[in-house]
């Protein structure tokens, strides 16, 4: 009979400064181990050649994972000019090259500013976008070339932070929304400057909210973890800290009950109509309702009552 590992029950959010090297899913996979616990994910894929910010959601914190992978992200990236690779970054193999002339910084100004606000991308080959069941990269190691349409996003700001004429890199801060490849940016930014590109160096600075200054740098939070098996010492995030920008509403225990049930409340008066954070007594966050016109509560995506700390129970993260 086969020995089924459950692990313990966490609930939170743990934010990873990851380094170079380690998939996200690599991480997700070796703090699950460290950590015991019994479900764990991310929120939104970092390449191995990328760094920075890597949300990681423990137990009934991957209930709300969507609303990471829907946020937006600024990421710090450097293109380099004079060749381009199969990938469109460092980790591929340089398929063109071409002579390096540095334009002026007002020419390339010029350009991030016409790749900024709503605009169409293709998304590249090596991706995890699925055609007919598989994944672009599996097609593109078998050398076919899937036709791609282009996806709407959207480039809040992109901004010149430094360029080098010698080395002939460019350095760029870009501030967007989800679905944004900052590979074909940089392809896009050497077209439209004359010049083969790539991205050669990408770290997250901040996603959903979450930035660098409460990131925890991978290995010392493996050395933590293996130094303190208990996780005693490894400061977790609630998981309401997800979803600070929708607006809050307040139950009393039997009204909290009937909405973890699946059960409608009535006659809440609210000025808002749509999603909102549920909380009993301005304490435990309970889950996410939705509000209607008439005054009817919903539940959306709700806690376990355990979780909720509805029981006198409340899990590890709240």
């Amino acid at each position: 009979m086969r020995n089924c590992r459950i692990g313990r029950r966490i609930n939170g959010i743990l934010i990873v400064d990851k380094p170079k090297g380690p998939t996200s899913n690599d991480i997700v996979q070796q703090l699950k181990r460290l950590m015991n616990a019994n479900k764990v994910g991310h929120l939104g894929t970092l390449d191995p050649m990328a760094t920075g910010v890597l949300p990681i959601v423990f137990g009934e914190a991957t209930k709300f994972s969507q609303y990471g992978l829907d946020s937006r992200k600024i990421y710090r990236a450097r293109v380099q000019f004079g060749s381009a690779t199969d990938t469109l970054d460092a980790a591929g193999t340089v398929v063109a090259t071409k002579p390096i002339s540095l334009p002026l910084e007002k020419d390339v100004v010029s350009v991030l500013n016409t790749l900024t606000g709503p605009i169409m991308q293709i998304p590249p080959m090596v991706s995890a976008l699925k055609h007919q069941g598989q994944p672009l990269y599996k097609w593109a190691r078998k050398g076919q070339i899937i036709e791609r349409p282009p996806r709407a996003i959207n480039i809040y700001s992109n901004q010149f932070l430094a360029m080098n004429s010698v080395d002939g890199w460019l350095d760029i801060r870009v501030h967007c929304s989800k679905g944004t490849y900052i590979r074909s940016l940089a392809e896009t930014i050497g077209e439209m400057l004359g010049n083969l590109a790539h991205l050669s160096q990408l770290s997250r600075e901040s996603s959903g909210g979450y930035d660098l200054s409460g990131a925890m740098p991978l290995q010392l939070l493996n050395e933590t973890l293996i130094k303190h098996a208990d996780n005693s010492h490894i400061d977790m995030l609630p998981i309401d800290s997800l979803l600070v920008h929708l607006p809050k509403i307040e139950f009393v225990e039997n009204e909290c009950m009937m909405l973890i049930q699946g059960k409608k409340v009535s006659g809440k008066a609210c000025d808002f109509c749509g999603t909102m954070r549920a909380y009993f007594k301005d304490s435990s966050f309970i889950g996410l309702v939705t509000v209607e016109s008439n005054g009817e509560v919903v539940a959306k995506r709700m806690l376990s009552p355990t979780a909720a700390g509805m029981r006198g129970s409340p899990d590890l993260g709240h």
